[in-house]
């Protein structure tokens, strides 16, 4: 057995002491992190080519290193012209490569933006940008990965308990999220399965992890679509007057791309909610599972299942707008005198979140540039897919990617995700 199975088998332990114990995943991870750089050095001297690193690494001139590495650390551009520069450098390659294969790496890093792009290249411009934050404070099955109950019961626990449970437990909203990601790509993506995804045929996927900053993990997605046109293809239909492709690119979107409630305006949802919360038989969606429609089969004649599909949808609805309100809201905190004091906020009174957002009571196309501007009605909440809010149950943002700009921004932003993960 391998020392990773070895340390995975050990996570696993039926009493989770190891899960729990506050100082083993740390030290497991970092000799993970000392076991590579090992490795790394030790497969370098295995190469071919090893008599000519030796020999630069034995006559390097160490002034022009140390000049080269001050020029570089100031942020210069810098390009080799002597020959004792042009020697660093490929010193400075070779000392990349065994960076390579430490995890965390800011080589290990450049390999998955390098990744990014080359996707772009082989498979062509995304269609979609997914991020969905899992609440692992709240959601049954991390609960019950954290607890150390065998049989799974999705019972409702008081706020401290719950708190309690994944603060002693990282391993637990790891396992959690990983999960959740997995069923994503599976059912929601379709990716292996024989039903087109939620989005359409996915042609590829490329997402990166993120630690928030009450330490719990994010995922940001980009997601390619089979047959789907280049934003310059799509400006070109999009502008043509006696094309139906605006119509039903627009019906397409806005059948995946929401932002506003489903119900009524923030007010009316706001205050259903509230009535609603004073029934005894109403529960916290976010502490909740998803309820499944109802399944009609073949024999199933003159039968209620037409009724019990509208009133499914019509709770549908309400829970997509209930789980929009508690989570999907973006709020400045005022002090007493009514000053600002959210993180988020700039000394100039600038929120770095670009909130509150613009607003269109209709979907509308620029005659111009041919860019699309999606019915938006509320300013505070990002926009996004109903379904997946009801199965995920946690804050999410789905954007589609219509244009090169919005695309080469949230490559962008993704890469940057990388860097701080």
């Amino acid at each position: 057995m391998s020392d990773m199975m070895h340390k995975r088998k050990l996570l696993m332990y039926h009493d989770k002491r190891f899960q729990m114990d506050a100082h083993f995943p740390l030290i497991a991870f970092n000799q993970e992190q000392i076991k590579k750089s090992t490795t790394g050095g030790y497969l370098l001297t295995e190469r071919r080519n090893f008599d000519d690193i030796a020999e630069r690494l034995m006559n390097i001139d160490v002034d022009v290193l140390e000049d080269l590495s001050k020029r570089l650390s100031r942020g210069d551009r810098v390009t080799p012209v002597t020959g004792e520069e042009k020697a660093c450098y490929a010193l400075i390659s070779d000392i990349d490569h065994v960076g390579g294969h430490v995890q965390g790496s800011i080589t290990s890093k450049k390999y998955l933006w390098n990744e990014i792009w080359s996707l772009v290249s082989y498979v062509g411009a995304p269609s979609w940008f997914i991020t969905f934050a899992p609440a692992d404070n709240k959601h049954p099955i991390c609960l019950y990965y954290a607890d150390t109950n065998e049989t799974f019961s999705p019972d409702i626990l008081s706020d401290n308990k719950r708190y309690r449970l994944i603060a002693n437990n990282p391993v637990a909203g790891a396992r959690f999220f990983h999960f959740m990601v997995q069923m994503f790509i599976k059912h929601v993506l379709g990716v292996g399965q024989d039903h087109p995804g939620l989005y359409g045929n996915t042609s590829a996927y490329y997402g990166t992890v993120e630690q928030q900053g009450r330490l719990t993990l994010h995922l940001h997605l980009l997601l390619w679509i089979c047959g789907s046109l280049t934003p310059q293809e799509m400006r070109e239909r999009i502008m043509d007057a006696n094309s139906d492709f605006q119509k039903k690119i627009v019906e397409y979107l806005e059948s995946l791309c929401v932002g506003e409630f489903l119900t009524g305006s923030k007010i009316e949802v706001a205050e259903n909610v509230d009535e609603k919360s004073k029934l005894s038989e109403y529960h916290d969606p976010t502490l909740t599972l998803p309820v499944p429609p109802v399944a009609c089969g073949d024999e199933c004649e003159k039968c209620s299942c037409d009724e019990k599909n509208k009133s499914w949808w019509q709770s549908f609805r309400d829970t997509v707008d209930d789980l929009l309100l508690r989570s999907n809201q973006h709020v400045h905190t005022l002090d007493k005198d009514g000053n600002n004091i959210s993180y988020c906020v700039t000394p100039k009174g600038e929120c770095k979140r670009r909130f509150p957002r613009d607003t269109f009571e209709q979907t509308l196309v620029d005659p111009k540039t041919g860019a699309l501007n999606l019915k938006k009605g509320e300013a505070w909440m990002n926009t996004v897919t109903a379904m997946l809010t009801y199965l995920l149950r946690c804050n999410s943002d789905v954007t589609s990617l219509m244009s090169g700009t919005a695309i080469k921004a949230i490559v962008a932003y993704v890469i940057i995700s990388q860097n701080q993960a």
